[in-house]
């Protein structure tokens, strides 16, 4: 090759890369130019009803992996769909609406830049195509028709510095990245509890009238039920608890804290997971039947191993019929939340869960629950019905006659006085009579003698008979008054009962078909033994020390007293953060000082922590109540005060 021949190649090589580098710097775009798009849509009006799917991708970046999560519209509502996993409710609020309306009106603020060579800096990679190392890789979301096409697709990028909600967006189409307001961006997740309604059992605490701790175990080789225990009842009344169908010793008392925790518990019981149920579990619940009778059958074998894979066996017991069948129970032992309105949960803990959305739990080991309702009358007060007595006949009222005197001051009972007429005056002569008539009877036998009077005869019966209907009509008055308090009682009543049917069958809808995983850290707070509720009364003589010597540990939250204005999380997320690290310190023996310097947000975690002494009143109530109740070493729950959430240690 001569020189003039080298000196082309080299000119149209820098040619080449000089063209090449030119088309990757983004252009700067005037905003009146003819060709901004400022102002305009991002998407062209596409028919909304057409939409029957939801389809999200993004790079889970702490475990190096792809994650998708799809929500279909079906017969039966919208369903969130899994690899492996059976279909399930996408029923948390308004998160399909949330997410589907994002790409509607999507309106173009300004234009960021436009080459491929941007779209890492503007965190708009495509994560269907990028690899999960890749940094830069935004989030898709894709609305689909019917037939699985895309109606619009969107990446959503980095946050805008400086503008409020704007985030940077592009079309997986075209390299252009644009600057648009992006409402409801952080409802793009494909986190499965960001689509479901967490509080699966749907309890009120409040209406908690009664909890059973049942803590038996399964003997496997017989089959049977073992206990220790007979199961602890405790009522719940205008909030104070007694234990019934036991008893306390004199020196003891219910720990009122424990059992309140124990209700609050039952409140923050969410999912983190589901596995669907064998069939034949799920239809017999879902008639209100916990007993099988044929799951012994050889068929149904695989049925049993799915069970005790989860934490959970068949074991013989007597149904209401007195008759030996398999029941489903947990070597974890069952809980029975009793509420006013007559529905009964029934939960049973299984093993400790290893499944996909494991990660999702922020606060340790997940557990598998099997749970269902069902009514229990006798949560409901009975109605207290009044004796009906008897109609008033003219026979019982002839009856009631025969019974006067029995109060008199005279007589014999149930016999009248015997009174005699009245006789002559003292020396009364009567007068002679003529000698053709005969002469006159003493007055007493011509009293006795005389005919009756017919008109006082009609006169005694018609006051007999007008009293009679007067006592008739009284008593019919009673009974009609008495019946219709005693239907309106029994109505009542059963109609309470026709309602917790109503509500069971409901609630059975949902939770029959479900093996549902929670919190390990929430099951702990709910499995309670007698020693973790029962207390040593406080000696009257004991005195609170004047002061005590205390570190903590405080995370705080957004919006709370005196935090920082650096702190973003949630309330919510700072309870669970606390939570961790208090398993970290009491679990993992982590050292308490070096866990305030690390993740403290209060002032003495340059310190370790140390608050140094202090008396009741200086800290806050809920506070100084957790730390002068602390022996010293020990290491207080999770306490929350107006500051946040709080991890104390008595050390002094």
């Amino acid at each position: 090759m001569n020189e003039n021949t080298k000196s082309i190649s080299f000119i149209a090589v820098a040619l080449l890369t000089i063209l090449l580098a030119y088309q990757s710097i983004p252009e700067k775009f005037d905003p009146n130019s003819k060709g901004s798009r400022m102002g305009q849509a991002l998407f062209n009006t596409f028919d909304t009803r057409q939409a029957t799917g939801i389809e999200i991708v993004e790079i889970d970046e702490e475990n190096l992996e792809t994650k998708s999560i799809e929500v279909a519209q079906t017969s039966e509502g919208w369903l969130i769909r899994r690899p492996q996993k059976a279909d399930y409710p996408a029923n948390a609020d308004n998160q399909v609406k949330d997410v589907s309306t994002i790409l509607l009106d999507l309106t173009i603020i300004d234009t960021a830049g436009e080459g491929a060579g941007e779209h890492s800096k503007f965190g708009v990679l495509d994560p269907n195509s990028a690899n999960p190392g890749d940094s830069g890789v935004g989030k898709s979301i894709a609305l689909k028709n019917s037939s699985g096409s895309n109606l619009a697709q969107l990446i959503i990028g980095d946050e805008v510095e400086g503008i409020s909600g704007a985030r940077y967006v592009r079309k997986p189409s075209e390299s252009t990245v644009f600057i648009a307001e992006v409402q409801n961006a952080n409802d793009v997740s494909t986190k499965f509890v960001d689509w479901v309604e967490k509080d699966f059992l749907d309890l009120d605490k409040w209406n908690i009238k009664q909890v059973t701790l049942d803590n038996y175990e399964v003997n496997l080789a017989k089959g049977q039920l073992n206990r220790n225990d007979k199961p602890y009842v405790l009522n719940y009344d205008n909030s104070e608890w007694n234990l019934s169908g036991s008893t306390l010793n004199q020196n003891e008392e219910l720990d009122k804290d424990k059992l309140d925790s124990l209700k609050d518990a039952f409140d923050d019981l969410e999912i983190i997971d589901v596995e669907r149920k064998p069939e034949i579990l799920v239809n017999n619940l879902k008639q209100g039947n916990e007993f099988f009778n044929n799951l012994k059958d050889q068929k149904n074998q695989a049925v049993v191993q799915s069970l005790q894979q989860k934490g959970f066996y068949t074991v013989a017991v007597q149904n209401p019929q007195g008759q030996q069948v398999p029941k489903v129970v947990s070597n974890k032992g069952e809980i029975l939340v009793g509420m006013k309105d007559g529905v009964e949960y029934v939960l049973r803990f299984g093993e400790i869960y290893r499944g996909p959305e494991d990660d999702e739990n922020s606060t340790g080991d997940s557990r598998y629950i099997y749970a269902f309702a069902r009514v229990n009358p006798s949560l409901i007060e009975a109605p207290e019905l009044e004796v009906v007595p008897e109609s008033l006949t003219a026979e019982s009222a002839d009856q009631n006659k025969t019974n006067v005197g029995e109060k008199g001051d005279t007589g014999e009972k149930g016999k009248a006085p015997n009174i005699t007429p009245p006789g002559p005056p003292p020396n009364f002569i009567p007068k002679s009579s003529p000698p053709s008539q005969a002469p006159p009877l003493p007055p007493s036998v011509a009293l006795e003698n005389k005919p009756a009077s017919t008109e006082s005869s009609d006169q005694n019966g018609t006051v007999e008979n007008d009293e009679f209907d007067k006592q008739k009509a009284d008593r019919d008055a009673e009974i009609a008054r008495i019946t219709a308090s005693n239907t309106t009682k029994q109505k009542e009543y059963d109609d309470k009962i026709a309602e917790a049917q109503k509500r069971v069958k409901e609630l059975n809808e949902n939770l029959a078909g479900w093996y549902y995983v929670i919190s390990n850290e929430v099951y702990e707070k709910i499995r309670l033994e007698r020693k973790d509720f029962v207390k040593i009364k406080a000696d009257e003589n004991d005195e609170m020390p004047e002061e005590v010597k205390a570190s903590h540990i405080l995370i705080s939250y957004k919006g709370a007293d005196r935090a920082d204005g650096n702190i973003t999380r949630s309330k919510e997320e700072a309870k669970a953060e606390a939570e961790r690290i208090r398993g970290l310190i009491v679990n993992e023996n982590n050292d308490f000082a070096d866990m305030a310097s690390k993740h403290s947000d209060g002032p003495s975690k340059t310190k370790g922590g140390d608050l140094g002494k202090f008396k009741f009143e200086v800290m806050a109530k809920e506070f100084s109540e957790a730390a002068f109740a602390l022996e010293v070493g020990s290491i207080s729950e999770v306490v929350e005060t107006g500051f946040g959430f709080h991890i104390i240690k008595r050390t002094e």
